[in-house]
């Protein structure tokens, strides 16, 4: 397969790296600045409120930040994400998110110029709103643009705003540099800053092509692709190729629950869900959260905490280049499996380091233990596993169950991520190792059942790549109703019936003509 990457493409995915470093950089404000974050508690909680810290009245004011994080979270999936069908992926990805950047900065500067941590907490509401546009618009955005060769190349290049972010952070978070109570506000103010410069390098990219084809913008849409694909691409094929995939089902919205009812969507369904769990039910939530505590129980100080989150990033940073091209050279299957023995490895490894400290306390073991653990979890997003969610979003569904299946699979994420997060604390505070055993299990489950199911959709045009599943799909119900029983014979018509409802394929076009043929003139 030819793997060419247009130039508009990289310039495209260039201004998204960009902004995805200054959210990652306020992302990780949190874990990096835990110090000066729980002075400015201490702060609030005596001047503001009278209030006398202690250590359970700052962890409350923690636990408000996660809360009023997860619910800007929600509150997107739930209200923002349906905009994206109306008012276009551009004003979602650039316009909106410019403004939640600029709004995030703005109330975190004003939290370090007041030691104020109820604008910290407005920050975080606008942080978690601004999450879901991040993780599901965005890419969404980039790979309704990229052609099917370089598909994963346009998912997998976001993967250098974090490591970039997370560079720019450990280094300003330091004591001896920005890390001090009179200094950091200089962070917030430099993000608030580059989300302006990047606004103005974005405006005049087009939309989706394949959004402005929904919307029946056909001249729009050619002037997207000739922009996006090249002025000598063959427009004629892709935009055939687009209003198939349009054409897959005749309504421009379909719900989760006619997705489910569908047999061929419901298989897609079932195996984005094995990958969200896979790759979500994981510790790597948990590590980046408590980074800090994590290390500290290796037996690392702050500082050196902080001085091994940075060389790791430095000297894998150049693996990136490597695995954006994973995807697309060796496919997404072999990607998951490379990436899936590494977090089994992981999750193995941590139970053994936790069982270790548990018993004898943190040692030089314990140490090197640890860092290979924090080396695994920096190599597993190399291999471009993590980009494979929304990757199937776009390629195992239609343009019309996109919005719906993707505010499914974000609940599916939260609902993984926050139990982690909320009772990592009070496991570790009982029984340590107990926490990771859950990993363990539910990732042999998973990991083997996408070895069964999960399909290979590298180059391939998405209406091809749903018509193939659809196909496969008839097959295993066609032997199942090789039993002369009515029962399946009535369940086999029920499924036809949908079939030809919702999804537009050669299997069931070819159902409805020969309906039609016996019917009487």
């Amino acid at each position: 397969m030819k793997f060419t990457v247009p130039r508009n493409i990289l310039f495209m995915i260039f201004t998204f790296v960009l902004l995805d470093i200054v959210m990652q950089m306020q992302v990780l404000t949190f874990s990096a600045l835990a110090e000066l974050v729980n002075q400015m508690n201490n702060y609030t909680l005596s001047a503001h409120f009278g209030i006398t810290p202690t250590e359970t009245s700052v962890g409350v004011l923690n636990s408000i930040f996660a809360v009023t994080h997860e619910t800007g979270n929600a509150l997107a999936i739930i209200f923002l994400l349906p905009v994206a069908d109306s008012r276009g992926r551009k004003f979602m990805a650039v316009y909106l998110r410019f403004a939640l950047l600029f709004l995030t900065g703005f109330f975190h500067l004003l939290a370090t110029s007041f030691q104020a941590a109820e604008a910290y907490t407005l920050g975080q509401l606008f942080l978690g709103i601004q999450s879901p546009l991040h993780l599901l618009i965005t890419p969404m955005y980039i790979l309704e643009c990229a052609p099917d060769n370089c598909r994963g190349f346009a998912s997998t290049a976001l993967i250098f705003s974090f490591s970039i972010g997370k560079l720019l952070m450990f280094s300003a978070a330091s004591p001896t540099f920005l890390g001090t109570i009179d200094s950091w506000f200089i962070i917030p103010l430099f993000e608030m800053v580059c989300s302006v410069m990047i606004l103005c390098l974005m405006i005049h990219l087009p939309d989706s092509p394949k959004w402005l084809i929904q919307q029946n913008k056909v001249k729009k849409a050619e002037d997207s692709i000739k922009f996006y694909y090249g002025k000598h691409c063959h427009l004629d094929e892709v935009v055939t190729s687009l209003i198939k995939e349009k054409n897959l089902t005749k309504d421009n919205r379909i719900s989760l629950r006619q997705i489910w009812e569908n047999d061929t969507l419901r298989e897609s369904l079932k195996i984005l869900f094995a990958v969200t769990v896979f790759l979500q039910f994981d510790t790597t939530t948990a590590q980046s959260v408590y980074t800090i505590d994590f290390h500290k129980t290796a037996g690392f100080t702050v500082q050196e905490a902080l001085n091994i989150n940075l060389i790791l990033t430095t000297v894998l940073f150049p693996t990136k280049f490597i695995g954006t091209l994973f995807l697309d050279a060796l496919g997404r299957r072999p990607a998951m499996g490379v990436a899936g023995v590494m977090k089994y490895s992981k999750s193995m490894l941590l139970l053994a380091f936790e069982i270790l400290v548990f018993i004898s306390g943190s040692s030089l073991i314990t140490k090197i233990m640890y860092v290979a653990v924090e080396l695994l979890t920096i190599l597993v997003p190399v291999t471009g596993a993590n980009s494979i969610r929304v990757l199937f979003v776009t390629e195992l569904f239609p343009p019309s169950a996109r919005t719906a299946v993707g505010q499914a699979m974000l609940f599916g994420s939260m609902a993984v991520n926050s139990p982690i997060v909320a009772l990592y604390p009070i496991v570790n505070s009982i029984f340590p190792p107990i926490f990771f055993v859950p990993f363990v299990i539910s990732q042999m489950i998973f990991g083997i059942y996408l070895y069964r199911h999960m399909p290979e959709t590298r180059g391939r045009a998405v209406y091809d790549i749903i018509e193939s599943l659809d196909r496969n799909v008839a097959s295993r119900t066609a032997s199942v109703t090789d039993e002369n029983t009515p029962l399946f014979k009535d369940q086999t018509e029920n499924r036809d019936g949908k079939w030809n409802s919702l999804l537009n394929t050669p299997r069931t076009r070819a159902l409805t003509f020969e309906e039609n043929s016996h019917s009487p003139n």
